[in-house]
């Protein structure tokens, strides 16, 4: 499909270029994250075109950060100008108001606009290019693609780090932020587990997104189908479910752990697909794990340790009787940690990588997908591609079922039977995801609390670093680990 850029409002490119760069960051940044904007202007593509049935325009963005050091970053955003104030669903990015205060225009999300999803439909199905400059966004079908009907009301996913499109009546295309260069984790993992007979953890894959940038660097985008648009994200559902219980009413208590066992029975059958190599999957089969592997674990543990244990003593000088007695016993747990895993290190494959609540989609009849395969952002490229430990997956959702426990204690007034009710039903929802994760224990026990140790510390770090997080979440993940018996 050829650039649609004809018949433009006057101004409305100018008018993108009027919002701050501070705003487009606020837009795409985490809740609680910190984030540092880029030294100089960000390369940019603004492909506009105009909607169907004389609807307005809207803009694709693309946006490519370069910080002082490592890769830059990719963002991408549907932008649409609309003659008075937004939807509520639609994110304000920029407004301009008259003298009486009344508004002239907006600059807002246009992801929850039905013209921009027929656009979009349209596109996806003949294929489409939008190019400015050097820059080309380009989505290709991954099959023949029908046009979608585009009635219905669009259905934001909270919670998640991705922009979503939702494309009534089940698709949606993933938006990705950050991206692995030179490759494409995201479709490669969907195509095989797409070949698994009867899984339906993942969703199928309509298109995808190319983006090349001025740098002549290729990113993907994955478009996806199989989402009922009514879908809300584990995270969203389970913090529906756990605020009004930790402020008094369990009657929804028992069904959220119901909820977890079922993510710990998904979490293992995606495992077992991902362990099988199909045809000419670019996915591996599992191997065997040696003591190399688990020293390389224990190693970046360790390291994750020395760094947030060495940021609180500095920010905690002379601090006793919190977290730094904690903290003093952690290296000897690791050790005894490392005796155990020993025994049996277990299996390395590809695996999710970033297996959290929020890539977790649930339906109104109670079915998951897990969306979301680009792995853990703060390993590089080449580490969130190689074969790991899929147990680094259990620990990853073993921390984010403490995370919204504590979120849902927050929500529910902060009162300290509140806390107490969330400390308890997170003893409960581990034993309920391990039980349905079918973990064993001994040695694969042992070799999750090395994981949960890693990213404990990694979460204490950056909070400490002014990145956000739960400090409670660290600090309770950091002492029960200094207590459990290696």
């Amino acid at each position: 499909m050829p650039e649609r850029s004809l018949e433009l409002e006057p101004g409305f490119l100018s008018s993108l270029a009027s919002v701050p760069t501070a705003a487009w960051y606020r837009w795409f940044g985490e809740p609680n994250g910190g984030i540092v904007l880029p030294q100089g202007a960000p390369l940019t593509l603004v492909a506009a075109f105009a909607l169907p049935g004389s609807a307005g325009q809207a803009a694709i963005c693309v946006f490519e950060t370069s910080g002082p050091a490592g890769p830059g970053s990719l963002s991408q955003a549907a932008i649409k100008r609309w003659p008075t104030d937004p939807p509520d669903s639609a994110p304000l990015l920029h407004t301009e108001k008259d003298s009486g205060g009344h508004t002239r225009w907006a600059l807002a999300s246009a992801w929850a606009d039905p013209d921009l999803r027929l656009w979009l439909c349209n596109a996806l199905s003949a294929g489409a290019s939008l190019r400015s400059e050097e820059w080309e966004w380009l989505a290709t079908p991954e099959r023949a693609a029908g046009i979608r009907d585009s009635d219905g009301a669009s259905a934001p996913l909270d919670g998640r780090r991705h922009d979503a499109v939702l494309l009534p009546p089940d698709a949606v295309a993933v938006v990705y932020r950050q991206l692995t260069r030179g490759g494409q984790p995201e479709l490669d993992l969907l195509r095989h587990l797409e070949r698994v007979p009867g899984l339906r953890l993942a969703p199928a894959v309509l298109g995808s997104a190319i983006i090349r940038s001025p740098r002549g660097e290729r990113s993907a985008s994955a478009i996806l189908e199989s989402i009922e648009t009514t879908s809300t994200t584990m995270r969203a559902g389970l913090l529906a479910r756990l605020t009004p219980a930790f402020a008094g009413d369990t009657a929804s208590m028992p069904a959220s752990l119901d909820d977890v066992r079922a993510i710990g029975t998904i979490t293992r059958e995606l495992h077992a697909s991902l362990g099988r190599p199909l045809g000419l999957s670019t996915v591996t089969g599992a191997v065997a794990a040696t003591q190399d592997d688990l020293e390389v674990w224990v190693a970046r543990a360790w390291s994750a340790m020395t760094r947030a244990t060495i940021a609180y003593l500095a920010a905690f000088p002379g601090d006793a009787t919190s977290l730094a007695p904690t903290l003093g016993l952690l290296p000897g747990k690791l050790q005894s940690f490392a005796d155990a895993a020993a025994r049996a290190p277990g299996l390395l494959h590809r695996i999710h990588g970033n297996l959290r609540l929020d890539a977790i989609l649930i339906t109104p009849l109670r079915e998951m997908r897990i969306v979301g395969f680009d792995g853990e952002t703060r390993l590089g490229d080449a580490a969130r591609l190689e074969p790991q430990s899929p147990l680094r997956d259990v620990a990853q959702m073993l921390m984010s079922l403490a995370e919204v426990a504590a979120d849902a204690v927050e929500l529910a007034g902060g009162e300290p039977d509140a806390a107490e009710q969330a400390r308890l039903w997170t003893r409960e929802a581990r034993k309920a995801y391990l039980d349905g994760y079918g973990s064993g224990g001994g040695a694969l026990h042992a070799l999750i609390a090395i994981f949960e140790l890693e990213l404990g510390a990694l979460l204490l770090g950056g909070i400490l670093a002014g990145a956000g997080g739960s400090l409670a979440v660290a600090s309770h993940v950091l002492q029960r680990l200094s207590r459990t018996v290696g």
